[in-house]
C-alpha cells in the first residue's frame, strides 16, 4: 500500500468517526427559571456519543420533562422531542409549553401525640413552605415531611410516622389538595450514661454532662455532651452514642468511648520581636493530676529583656469546664530602658465563664517586687484583690477576618491587708477586626489609672509605660512615660493609647497596611500625646500572622524611625 493511499483510508476513517465524536448538545425551549433548570436536571445528558446511546436517550426525555414540569406543578404540559442533525453534530432539542399549574386549594397539616405541644413543632409549621394560593411543589411537600421526621428524631420522638402523607390533584379544576398526619408518639427521655474504661471518677465525669438523667432527649444535648469531653482536655478521642432500640420505658441510655489524653505534653516556642528581641518559651502540661481532674502547667519564657518562670495548678469546679479554681506562682526578670525588676508572685484566683462568652476572674495576688526605677531602688510587698473581665472572638483560624477583644480589670490594696503601701488601680482595653472583602480595619484602645500616695514605692510592673510594636509605633518599647529631672522614665500614672489600621489585601495571604497610633503615659493629663503613623506588610504564614512596619514618630521635632517586627495572632 502506497503512502498516498494509507494517507486517504484513515481521512476516510475519520471522516466516518466525526459523528461518533461530536459532542451532543441538548436544549430546552419554552420555559425559564426554574422550570427549565428542573428540565435540565431531570433529562440530563447521554452517557456518551454513540449512535444507539442517543437514540435510546432521545426516547426518554420525553416522560424525563413530563416528570419534572409535574413536580413543580405543571401536570397538562406539552413536550416535543426533536433531534436535528447540523455541522455533522448531535442536537437534542426540548420544545416544551408547561401549560396552566396546579394551585394548593387547601393544606391540611397536624402534629398529634406529644410533639403536639412542643413549640418546636410550632415554630417548624409557621415557617412551613406550603401555603393555600401557591403552585404546587412536590419538592417542598418532602422536604416538609423530612423536616418534620428529622425535627421528631432530633427531639426524641421515635416512634413518630406519618399515619397520612399525600397530594390529591385535580387536573380538571387545576387545583391540589396536601394531607400531612403525623402522629409522634410518647417523648424519650435521656438514660443511663455509660463511659469506657479511663482515669477519671465518676463524679467528675456526671459534672461533664450537659443534661439530668430523666430530662427529654435532644440531639444537641448529645453534642453538647461530646464537646464537653474534647474541650476537657482530658481524651484525645471521643465518640458519644445513643441506642433507642435498648431503651427501655423510653429512656435512651448513653454510651461516650473516650481515650485519655497523653500525661504529659510538651511544647517549645521560638520567635522575634523587635520589643524583645529573639526569645524562646518553654512549656509543660498534664492535662490530669488525679482522678478528680486536677491539672498543672508550667511555663518558662527566656528574651533579651525578660526572662520567667510560672506555674499553675487548676481544679476543675462545676460545671468543670465553666468554673475553676486555680493556684499561681512565678517569678519573673526584666530590664527594660530605665527600669530593673525582679518579682515573685502567688495567686489563688476564681475563674467562671459567663455569657455571651465573657470570663470573669476573682483574685488574690500577693508579690513582692524589687526595683531599680531611674537609679532610685525600692522594694515593695503587696496584696491585691482584684477583679477582672475579658472576652475574645475571633473567626477565620490563624488569620481571622473577623474578631475584638475586651478586657478590664480593678485591683486596690491596704496596709491593714499586709501591704506597704496604699493603691488602687485599673485597666481598660478594647481591640477590633472587621474586614469587608479585601479590606481590613483594626481598631485598638487602651487606658489606665493607678492612684497612689506612694508613687516612689509603687513597682514598675503596676505604673504605666507604652510605645513599641503593640502600642505606639515609631518609638521603642516602653519609652513613652514621664521622666525626673535628669531625663530617666519613671512611668506613669495614667495610660492612654488609641490606633487605627487600614490593610487591604493584595495577594492570598499578603496584606499591605497604613496605620496611625496615639497616645502616651502620664503623671497628669496636661502632658502632650505621642503619635506615630507608618505602612506595613502582613503575611499569614502556617503558624500565625507576620507582621513588618515601618514607622515615624510624626510628634517628635527630628521624627524618629523605627522598624517594628513581631508575630501571633491579630486577636
Amino acid at each position: 500500500m502506497t503512502r498516498i493511499s494509507a494517507f486517504w483510508i484513515a481521512l476516510l476513517l475519520l471522516v466516518i468517526a466525526v459523528p461518533a465524536w461530536a459532542e451532543v448538545t441538548v436544549e430546552i425551549r419554552g420555559v425559564e427559571g426554574d422550570l427549565r433548570d428542573n428540565v435540565r436536571n431531570h433529562v440530563g445528558q447521554p452517557a456518551s456519543n454513540d449512535s444507539l446511546v442517543v437514540r435510546r436517550f432521545a426516547g426518554r426525555v420525553n416522560q424525563r420533562a413530563t416528570e419534572a414540569l409535574q413536580a413543580l406543578g405543571h401536570y397538562e404540559a406539552d413536550v416535543r422531542v426533536e433531534t436535528p442533525r447540523d455541522n455533522g453534530g448531535r442536537r437534542i432539542v426540548v420544545h416544551v409549553d408547561p401549560g396552566p399549574p396546579i394551585v394548593i386549594d387547601s393544606v391540611d397539616v397536624r402534629i398529634e401525640g406529644d410533639a403536639e405541644t412542643d413549640d418546636a413543632f410550632q415554630r417548624l409549621l409557621a415557617r412551613m413552605p406550603l401555603r393555600e394560593g401557591d403552585t404546587l411543589h412536590h419538592g417542598r411537600y418532602e422536604s416538609t415531611k423530612r423536616n418534620i421526621e428529622n425535627l421528631s428524631l432530633s427531639r426524641g420522638y421515635f416512634d413518630g410516622r406519618f399515619v397520612r402523607s399525600r397530594i390529591n390533584v385535580s387536573i380538571r379544576d387545576q387545583r391540589a389538595e396536601i394531607i400531612l398526619h403525623y402522629h409522634s408518639g410518647e417523648r424519650y427521655r435521656f438514660g443511663d450514661v455509660e463511659y469506657s474504661d479511663n482515669a477519671l471518677s465518676d463524679d467528675l465525669l456526671a459534672r461533664l454532662v450537659p443534661f439530668d438523667q430523666d430530662d427529654y432527649y435532644h440531639s444537641d444535648g448529645i453534642a453538647a455532651f461530646n464537646r464537653n469531653l474534647l474541650n476537657s482536655d482530658y481524651f484525645r478521642d471521643v465518640r458519644v452514642r445513643t441506642n433507642q432500640d435498648r431503651g427501655e420505658d423510653r429512656r435512651v441510655p448513653v454510651r461516650a468511648d473516650v481515650r485519655m489524653n497523653r500525661p504529659n505534653r510538651m511544647g517549645v516556642g521560638v520567635g522575634y520581636a523587635t520589643d524583645v528581641g529573639p526569645r524562646i518559651r518553654l512549656n509543660w502540661r498534664k492535662p490530669w493530676v488525679n482522678a478528680d481532674g486536677h491539672s498543672l502547667s508550667s511555663e518558662a519564657e527566656v528574651s533579651e529583656v525578660r526572662q520567667s518562670v510560672s506555674s499553675t495548678y487548676s481544679i476543675p469546679l462545676t460545671p468543670p469546664l465553666d468554673h475553676r479554681l486555680q493556684f499561681q506562682g512565678g517569678w519573673q526578670r526584666e530590664e527594660i530602658e530605665d527600669t530593673e525588676t525582679e518579682k515573685l508572685t502567688a495567686a489563688i484566683q476564681r475563674q467562671r465563664t459567663l455569657t455571651r462568652g465573657w470570663t470573669q476572674t476573682l483574685f488574690l495576688r500577693w508579690e513582692r517586687e524589687k526595683f531599680v526605677q531611674a537609679g532610685d531602688r525600692g522594694e515593695t510587698t503587696l496584696t491585691l484583690p482584684g477583679m477582672s473581665l475579658t472576652r475574645t472572638r475571633s473567626r477565620g483560624g490563624l488569620d481571622p477576618n473577623w474578631g475584638d477583644r475586651q478586657f478590664a480589670s480593678v485591683e486596690a490594696t491596704h496596709p491593714e491587708l499586709g501591704s506597704d503601701i496604699h493603691l488602687s488601680r485599673i485597666r481598660l482595653g478594647t481591640k477590633w477586626l472587621r474586614t469587608y472583602g479585601r479590606h481590613r480595619l483594626v481598631a485598638r484602645g487602651d487606658a489606665g489609672a493607678v492612684i497612689s500616695e506612694s508613687f516612689s514605692r509603687t513597682p514598675p510592673s503596676l505604673r504605666f509605660f507604652t510605645g513599641g510594636d503593640q502600642t505606639v509605633r515609631g518609638y521603642r518599647y516602653q519609652s513613652l512615660a514621664p521622666r525626673n529631672e535628669d531625663g530617666d522614665l519613671i512611668g506613669g500614672r495614667y495610660l492612654l493609647v488609641g490606633s487605627l489600621e487600614y490593610g487591604y489585601r493584595i495577594y492570598d495571604r499578603w496584606t499591605v497596611a497604613t496605620f496611625y497610633d496615639v497616645g502616651n503615659a502620664f503623671s497628669d493629663f496636661d502632658e502632650d500625646f505621642r503619635e506615630g503613623a507608618g505602612f506595613g506588610v502582613r503575611w499569614a504564614s502556617p503558624v500565625g500572622q507576620i507582621r513588618l512596619d515601618l514607622a515615624w514618630g510624626i510628634s517628635e521635632p527630628d521624627t524618629p524611625f523605627r522598624l517594628h517586627f513581631s508575630m501571633g495572632p491579630e486577636i
